[in-house]
C-alpha cells in the first residue's frame, strides 16, 4: 500500500476471479510446496496476469496476512474458487503466499455478555479519531485524573482473531467498539470485556471507529439509532447499529478497483466526511500492472443513508497517457491518498486534510500537501504543498524500470490529521507533522502560509511522524520515529512544541526497554497516535510499552509492557506486539490500548483502570 512499507501491510479484499481446477494437487509434506501447486492450478492464470479488478500476486503476498487469505477463501468472495479444497490445502495457499504460518484464533463471539447493550452518548466518551472536530486527540473530561495515572492497572484483555490489531477503538457509555484482523468489528463491555456483538465486514477494517447519533428523520428506517461507522480495505464505508451490530447501510466510496479506506470518518451536522486511499502504489510494483489512475479524494455522504453528496479529488485532473522514466507507457498524474480523519473548521465552513505522495513522475501540486475544502460542496479553497515531485512506488530503487519513477521520491506523506488550534490573540493555526520528520505550523487565516517548520527526526518512508500528534491548547506533542524496517530497529522521541513558533519545549527519548518477544524487531520508535488528558500525554511504542508522560516536563510517570502474553476475556491466550496506528483512547475513567502491528504482530485490546 502506501505509507511506505508501513501502510503496506493490511489486507486487500478485492479478489474477483481465479481459474479453478477440477481436482486440487495431491497433498505434500511441505505446505508451501502444496500451496504453490494449488496456486498454479487454480489462481495463477488470473493473478499472475492481473487485469482490471484482479490484484497481482505481488500485491496479495505483500499486503495480506495468512489469516486474511484464509478468510477470503472460506468466508469471502473467493469461496467459489476454493470449492473442494480442504482446510489444510487452503492453509497451504496462505503459507505459500506469505511465508508465514496462520495464528490460532478465538471464536468470534466467545464470552457473550449476559445483558444486551444499551449505549448512551455522554461527555465522557471517546467517539472519533481526534475526539473532537479539530483533531486534538485531547480528552478534557474522561473521568481519569493525572494523579490516578500512575496507579493504572490492567483490568482485562481481549484477543482479536488473527495476527495483528488495527484501527482505534471508540467508547460510548459502557461499550467499547474496535476492529482488527479477521474482517470483524467487536462491541465489548468496557468494564469486563465480554462481547455484546461482532460484525463481519468482509474485508480488513483498518480505520478507527466513529460513533454518533442518528435521529429518526435522518435514518433510512425512520428510527433513531446510536450508530457506528468505519471503513474497510475494499473502499466500503459501513454503518451499523451500536446496540446490536445490525448493518444499517454500506456504500462504496470510489470506483477504483483497489481503493481502500484508512482514515477514520468524521461526523458533522448529519454528514460523514471520509478520505480515500488505495493499494495502487503496491500493485504498480508489478511491471505488468498498468500504472496509475488512482486519485485520492474526500467524500461526503449522508450519515443516515450513505448517499454520496460530493467527492472532491486531491489530484485535480484525471490521469492521461504519459511515459515512465523507463519509457513504458503509463498514465498520470496519480496518488494523493488521504490516510487520516479530516479536520473541520465549523466557523469557516472548511475541511482540512493532509495528502500522500505521487505515484508517477507526472507533476501535480496536490501531493504532500494540506488542502482546505469547502464543507458544503468540496470545492478546493486553497492548497499548500510542502514537497514537490515526491514520486514513489513500492519496491522501486530509483532506477528507470517498469512503472518506477526516476528519480524516486522519499515518500514523505502527511499521514496524520492536521490539528486546528485556536490561539490567544485570535490566531488560527494548523499544526501538522509529515513522514519527513518535520512538524509544521500553517496560518489557517492566510491560505495555509507556512509560519514555521521544525525538523524533529530523520525522515523515512516508514514515517518519522506518522499517525498523529495531540495538543492541549498550550503545547503540541509529537511522537517521532527513525524506525528502519530493513534493520528492524530505530529510536523514538516524544516532543512538546510551542505551537506559535515550533520551539522545542522538552523532548524525552523512548527508554531502551527490552521487548517481551525477544531481540528481533525490538525497536523503540514512536509511530502510534498520541492521546492526552489534562496534564498527561500517552504514547505507545514499537517495543510494546504504553507510557504516560507528564505534559509539563516530559517525565515518564507510568509504563506498562503490552507485548507479553495474557489470558483474555474471550478465552485462551492473546499476545501483544508493537503499538501502532491509533494507539490509545481515554474514556469513563479508563484507558484502552490496542497492541499489535503488522510490523510486530500482536492481537490485543487492553483495558486499564486505577486500582
Amino acid at each position: 500500500m502506501k505509507m511506505g512499507v508501513s501502510l503496506l501491510l493490511p489486507l486487500l479484499a478485492v479478489l474477483m476471479s481465479c481459474a479453478a481446477a477440477a481436482e486440487p494437487p495431491a497433498a505434500t509434506a511441505d505446505p508451501a510446496a502444496q500451496g504453490a501447486a494449488i496456486w498454479a492450478e487454480r489462481c495463477s492464470a488470473c493473478h499472475d496476469h492481473a487485469q482490471d479488478r484482479i490484484p497481482p500476486k505481488v500485491l496479495i503476498a505483500t499486503t495480506r496476512a495468512p489469516e486474511d487469505i484464509i478468510d477470503t477463501l472460506t468466508l469471502g468472495v473467493m469461496r467459489p474458487q476454493a470449492a473442494g479444497l480442504t482446510d489444510e490445502q487452503i492453509r497451504s495457499i496462505a503459507v505459500y503466499l506469505t511465508s508465514k504460518q496462520p495464528a490460532p484464533r478465538a471464536a468470534p463471539d466467545a464470552n457473550l455478555c449476559k445483558t444486551p447493550a444499551n449505549p448512551q452518548l455522554t461527555p465522557h466518551d471517546w467517539r472519533s479519531w481526534g475526539n473532537d472536530l479539530t483533531s486534538s486527540r485531547y480528552q478534557p473530561d474522561g473521568g481519569l485524573s493525572a494523579a490516578q495515572v500512575p496507579h493504572l492497572k490492567l483490568r482485562w484483555t481481549f484477543a482479536f482473531p488473527g495476527r495483528a490489531a488495527f484501527g482505534q477503538p471508540a467508547v460510548v457509555g459502557d461499550m467499547v467498539i474496535a476492529g482488527g484482523t479477521g474482517a470483524r468489528v467487536f462491541a465489548l463491555n468496557a468494564d469486563t470485556g465480554c462481547t455484546y456483538w461482532s460484525y463481519y465486514a468482509g474485508a480488513l477494517v483498518r480505520t478507527g471507529i466513529l460513533i454518533g447519533k442518528l435521529a429518526a428523520t435522518q435514518s433510512a428506517d425512520h428510527r433513531a439509532h446510536i450508530a457506528a461507522w468505519f471503513g474497510d480495505d475494499k473502499g466500503i464505508l459501513h454503518a451499523v447499529d451500536a446496540r446490536d451490530g445490525r448493518q444499517l447501510w454500506t456504500q462504496r466510496l470510489d470506483n477504483h478497483p483497489i481503493a481502500r479506506l484508512v482514515g477514520t470518518p468524521q461526523l458533522y451536522s448529519g454528514v460523514l466526511y471520509t478520505g480515500v486511499s488505495s493499494f495502487e502504489e503496491v500493485a504498480a510494483a508489478d511491471p505488468k500492472y498498468r500504472c496509475c489512475t488512482f486519485r485520492g479524494s474526500l467524500v461526503a455522504v449522508t450519515a443516515g443513508t450513505g448517499k454520496i453528496l460530493w467527492q472532491s479529488y486531491t489530484i485535480r485532473r484525471p490521469a492521461s497517457t504519459a511515459k515512465a522514466a523507463s519509457g513504458k507507457e503509463i498514465t498520470g498524474p496519480a496518488g494523493g491518498s488521504i490516510f487520516s480523519a479530516p479536520t473541520i473548521d465549523a466557523k469557516r465552513n472548511l475541511i482540512y486534510v493532509g495528502t500522500g505522495d505521487s505515484y508517477t513522475n507526472v507533476e501535480t501540486d496536490s501531493t504532500d500537501a494540506i488542502l482546505a475544502l469547502r464543507r458544503s460542496d468540496g470545492k478546493r479553497m486553497w492548497t499548500r504543498q510542502v514537497l514537490k515531485n515526491d514520486d514513489w512506488i513500492f519496491l522501486c530503487k530509483g532506477e528507470a524500470a517498469g512503472n518506477c519513477p526516476a528519480p524516486l521520491g522519499p515518500d514523505f506523506d502527511f499521514s496524520s490529521s492536521p490539528m486546528l488550534m485556536h490561539m490567544p490573540g485570535g490566531r488560527e493555526l494548523l499544526v501538522a507533522g509529515a513522514k519527513s520528520g518535520t512538524a509544521f505550523g500553517f496560518d489557517a487565516l492566510a491560505h495555509g502560509d507556512i509560519l514555521w517548520q521544525r525538523s524533529l527526526a530523520v525522515g523515512t518512508n516508514n514515517g518519522a511522524i506518522l499517525w498523529g500528534p495531540a495538543n492541549d491548547g498550550v503545547r503540541a506533542y509529537f511522537a517521532t520515529s527513525e524506525y528502519s524496517i530493513e534493520q528492524q530497529k530505530g529510536p523514538g522521541v516524544l516532543y512538546a512544541l510551542n505551537p506559535l513558533n515550533g520551539e522545542i519545549l522538552w523532548q524525552t527519548p523512548t527508554p531502551e526497554s527490552p521487548c517481551a518477544w525477544g531481540t528481533q524487531n525490538c525497536a523503540h520508535a514512536l509511530l502510534a497516535g498520541v492521546s492526552m488528558l489534562p496534564g498527561v500525554v500517552f504514547a505507545g511504542a514499537m517495543d510494546g510499552h504504553e507510557r504516560a508522560y507528564e505534559a509539563a516536563s516530559g517525565r515518564i510517570i507510568w509504563d506498562f509492557d503490552t507485548g507479553a502474553s495474557f489470558d483474555t476475556a474471550n478465552g485462551g491466550k492473546g499476545y501483544g506486539g508493537a503499538i501502532d496506528y491509533g494507539g490509545q483512547v481515554i474514556a469513563h475513567g479508563m484507558l484502552f490500548v490496542i497492541s499489535g502491528s503488522m510490523r510486530q504482530p500482536g492481537n490485543l485490546l487492553l483495558a486499564f483502570a486505577p486500582e
